[in-house]
Protein backbone atom coordinates (compact mmCIF):
# COMPACT_ATOMS: atom_id res chain seq x y z
CA UNK A 1 0.00 0.00 0.00
CA UNK A 2 2.84 2.39 0.89
CA UNK A 3 4.67 1.36 -2.28
CA UNK A 4 1.54 2.14 -4.33
CA UNK A 5 1.16 5.54 -2.68
CA UNK A 6 4.82 6.34 -3.30
CA UNK A 7 4.46 5.35 -6.96
CA UNK A 8 1.33 7.50 -7.21
CA UNK A 9 3.13 10.55 -5.81
CA UNK A 10 6.23 10.06 -7.95
CA UNK A 11 4.42 9.37 -11.21
CA UNK A 12 1.79 12.09 -10.95
CA UNK A 13 3.28 14.65 -13.37
CA UNK A 14 0.67 15.41 -16.05
CA UNK A 15 -2.89 16.62 -16.13
CA UNK A 16 -5.68 16.71 -18.63
CA UNK A 17 -7.81 19.83 -18.56
CA UNK A 18 -11.51 19.77 -19.37
CA UNK A 19 -13.64 22.85 -19.98
CA UNK A 20 -17.38 23.33 -19.72
CA UNK A 21 -17.87 22.52 -23.41
CA UNK A 22 -15.81 19.33 -23.37
CA UNK A 23 -12.16 18.58 -23.88
CA UNK A 24 -9.77 21.49 -24.19
CA UNK A 25 -6.08 20.68 -24.36
CA UNK A 26 -3.48 18.59 -22.62
CA UNK A 27 -1.65 20.70 -20.10
CA UNK A 28 1.48 19.62 -18.28
CA UNK A 29 1.40 20.62 -14.64
CA UNK A 30 3.86 20.29 -11.84
CA UNK A 31 2.25 18.14 -9.17
CA UNK A 32 3.59 18.63 -5.68
CA UNK A 33 3.63 16.06 -2.92
CA UNK A 34 1.02 18.01 -0.97
CA UNK A 35 -1.41 17.56 -3.89
CA UNK A 36 -1.55 13.80 -3.34
CA UNK A 37 -4.78 12.13 -2.32
CA UNK A 38 -4.62 9.57 0.52
CA UNK A 39 -4.45 6.08 -0.96
CA UNK A 40 -7.04 4.83 1.52
CA UNK A 41 -9.67 6.99 -0.17
CA UNK A 42 -8.91 5.75 -3.68
CA UNK A 43 -11.16 3.33 -5.53
CA UNK A 44 -9.56 0.48 -7.42
CA UNK A 45 -10.56 -1.40 -10.53
CA UNK A 46 -8.67 -4.51 -11.53
CA UNK A 47 -8.83 -6.18 -14.92
CA UNK A 48 -7.07 -9.35 -15.95
CA UNK A 49 -4.14 -7.39 -17.41
CA UNK A 50 -3.83 -4.22 -15.34
CA UNK A 51 -5.20 -2.11 -12.51
CA UNK A 52 -6.48 1.42 -12.15
CA UNK A 53 -6.99 3.48 -9.02
CA UNK A 54 -8.88 6.74 -8.95
CA UNK A 55 -10.10 9.40 -6.56
CA UNK A 56 -12.53 12.21 -7.26
CA UNK A 57 -11.75 15.35 -5.29
CA UNK A 58 -14.07 18.28 -6.03
CA UNK A 59 -13.95 18.58 -9.84
CA UNK A 60 -10.55 16.90 -10.24
CA UNK A 61 -10.11 13.20 -10.99
CA UNK A 62 -6.81 11.67 -9.82
CA UNK A 63 -5.81 8.48 -11.66
CA UNK A 64 -3.03 5.92 -11.38
CA UNK A 65 -2.57 2.98 -13.74
CA UNK A 66 -0.37 -0.06 -13.14
CA UNK A 67 0.31 -2.02 -16.32
CA UNK A 68 2.85 -4.85 -15.97
CA UNK A 69 5.23 -5.30 -18.92
CA UNK A 70 3.98 -2.18 -20.73
CA UNK A 71 6.02 1.02 -20.56
CA UNK A 72 4.56 4.41 -21.34
CA UNK A 73 6.57 7.03 -23.22
CA UNK A 74 6.12 10.02 -25.53
CA UNK A 75 8.16 8.47 -28.29
CA UNK A 76 7.95 5.07 -29.88
CA UNK A 77 11.61 4.25 -29.14
CA UNK A 78 11.15 5.00 -25.44
CA UNK A 79 8.23 2.74 -24.62
CA UNK A 80 5.49 0.36 -25.69
CA UNK A 81 2.66 2.87 -26.07
CA UNK A 82 0.30 5.23 -24.29
CA UNK A 83 -2.99 5.36 -22.40
CA UNK A 84 -5.97 6.35 -24.51
CA UNK A 85 -8.28 8.34 -22.24
CA UNK A 86 -11.88 8.92 -23.27
CA UNK A 87 -14.65 10.82 -21.54
CA UNK A 88 -18.25 10.20 -22.59
CA UNK A 89 -17.06 8.36 -25.71
CA UNK A 90 -14.80 11.17 -26.95
CA UNK A 91 -11.02 11.04 -26.96
CA UNK A 92 -9.69 13.24 -24.18
CA UNK A 93 -5.96 12.52 -24.30
CA UNK A 94 -3.15 10.15 -25.12
CA UNK A 95 -1.25 9.97 -21.85
CA UNK A 96 2.34 8.86 -21.55
CA UNK A 97 2.31 8.92 -17.74
CA UNK A 98 0.90 6.23 -15.48
CA UNK A 99 -0.53 8.79 -13.05
CA UNK A 100 -2.30 11.98 -14.01
CA UNK A 101 -5.12 14.36 -13.09
CA UNK A 102 -8.17 15.29 -15.13
CA UNK A 103 -8.75 18.85 -13.87
CA UNK A 104 -11.88 20.97 -13.66
CA UNK A 105 -14.35 18.44 -15.02
CA UNK A 106 -17.76 19.85 -15.94
CA UNK A 107 -20.75 19.07 -13.71
CA UNK A 108 -22.80 15.98 -14.49
CA UNK A 109 -22.40 12.25 -14.96
CA UNK A 110 -19.40 11.09 -16.98
CA UNK A 111 -18.13 7.76 -18.26
CA UNK A 112 -14.34 7.46 -18.25
CA UNK A 113 -12.65 4.82 -20.43
CA UNK A 114 -8.92 4.13 -20.25
CA UNK A 115 -7.10 1.66 -22.48
CA UNK A 116 -3.39 0.88 -23.00
CA UNK A 117 -2.63 1.22 -26.71
CA UNK A 118 0.54 0.44 -28.68
CA UNK A 119 2.01 3.02 -31.05
CA UNK A 120 0.46 1.20 -34.02
CA UNK A 121 -3.00 1.87 -32.53
CA UNK A 122 -3.71 -1.68 -31.34
CA UNK A 123 -5.23 -2.26 -27.93
CA UNK A 124 -2.72 -3.93 -25.58
CA UNK A 125 -5.15 -4.70 -22.75
CA UNK A 126 -8.84 -4.46 -22.07
CA UNK A 127 -10.47 -1.10 -21.50
CA UNK A 128 -11.31 -0.15 -17.93
CA UNK A 129 -14.48 1.94 -17.70
CA UNK A 130 -16.08 3.64 -14.73
CA UNK A 131 -18.60 6.37 -14.04
CA UNK A 132 -18.25 9.49 -11.94
CA UNK A 133 -20.60 12.31 -11.02
CA UNK A 134 -19.41 15.87 -10.63
CA UNK A 135 -21.61 18.10 -8.49
CA UNK A 136 -22.88 21.33 -10.02
CA UNK A 137 -21.57 24.79 -9.15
Amino acid sequence: MIKGLAAFIILMTAAVCFGQQGVNALEILEVREDAAVPAAKMKGIESEDWTLQYKLKNKDLYLECVIPDFSLAKKEKGGDGYLLVQMNGQEAAKMNQAAFIMKSLPPGEHTIDIRPVSYDGKSKAETISFEIEIAGP
